[in-house]
C-alpha cells in the first residue's frame, strides 16, 4: 500500500503545480482549524485540519490526528496517527457557503495492547496473556465538502465533510491467543489483510 500512497502524493503534487502555475499569489492562503467530530470515531483522535487554498477553484485539505484510544475495550493503550490529504475543487462559492467536490487518500496506524484470559489447572486459576496488535488502513476515495462562512467571528468556517470509498485494512497479532473471535460485526479485526468500505463524516472548526 506504501506505493498507492506515494503515487497520490505524486498526482496531488503535479495538480498542486499547474495550478499554481494559473494561481493569484493574492489568493494563496493558509487555513487551520480542529475536526472536533475525530473524537466519536471508533479510532478517536486529536485531529488538526489544514487547508492551503492556491486559486479561487483549487485547495489543498489535510486532516492530521493522533489517534489515543479504540472504541474496543480490549484495545488498550492504544497509540497511533492518521493523515488524509484531499483535492478540492470549489464548484459554489457564495458569501456565507462554499461546496467542494475532493478526492482523498487516507492512511492510518495504531497499536494497541490485547489481554486474553486462559483458564487453567482444571479451572483452578486464570493465566493473563498479553500481546500487541498492529493495524494499518489505507485507501481513497471521492466526496463533498460543505462550508459555512463566519468572517467576523472567532469560527472562521465551519466544514461539514462526506466522503466514501475503498481501502484496505491489515491487522498483525503478536499472538493467535488475543485474535478476537470470529465475529460478523468484527471482520475489519480479523488477522491479515481485507478490502472494506471507507466512510468519513467530518466537522471541522477553522480559526485562521
Amino acid at each position: 500500500m506504501k506505493w498507492r500512497f506515494t503515487a497520490v502524493l505524486f498526482i496531488m503534487t503535479i495538480q498542486l503545480a499547474f495550478c499554481h502555475q494559473n494561481a493569484d499569489s493574492t489568493k494563496i492562503k493558509y487555513s487551520l482549524g480542529v475536526t472536533p467530530s475525530a473524537i466519536l470515531n471508533l479510532v478517536p483522535a486529536v485531529q488538526l485540519s489544514h487547508e492551503l487554498y492556491i486559486s479561487r477553484r483549487w485547495s489543498l485539505g489535510l486532516e492530521t490526528g493522533y489517534i489515543f484510544s479504540h472504541s474496543n475495550g480490549n484495545n488498550e493503550n492504544t497509540k497511533g496517527y492518521r493523515i488524509r490529504p484531499e483535492l478540492k475543487l470549489r464548484v459554489l462559492n457564495d458569501k456565507f457557503l462554499d461546496l467542494d467536490l475532493l478526492m482523498f487518500y487516507t492512511y492510518r496506524y495504531y497499536q494497541a495492547t490485547r489481554v486474553a484470559e486462559i483458564v487453567k489447572g482444571n479451572s483452578a486459576y486464570i493465566e493473563e496473556i498479553q500481546g500487541i496488535r498492529k493495524t494499518t488502513l489505507s485507501g481513497g476515495g471521492l466526496g463533498l465538502d460543505f462550508g459555512m462562512v463566519y468572517e467576523n467571528s472567532i469560527i472562521k468556517k465551519v466544514n461539514v465533510g462526506f466522503a466514501m470509498g475503498l481501502g484496505n485494512i491489515s491487522n498483525q497479532y503478536s499472538d493467535e491467543i488475543i485474535e478476537p473471535q470470529p465475529n460478523f460485526f468484527l471482520t475489519s479485526s480479523a488477522a491479515g489483510n481485507l478490502d472494506i468500505p471507507i466512510l468519513i463524516l467530518n466537522v471541522s472548526l477553522y480559526f485562521l
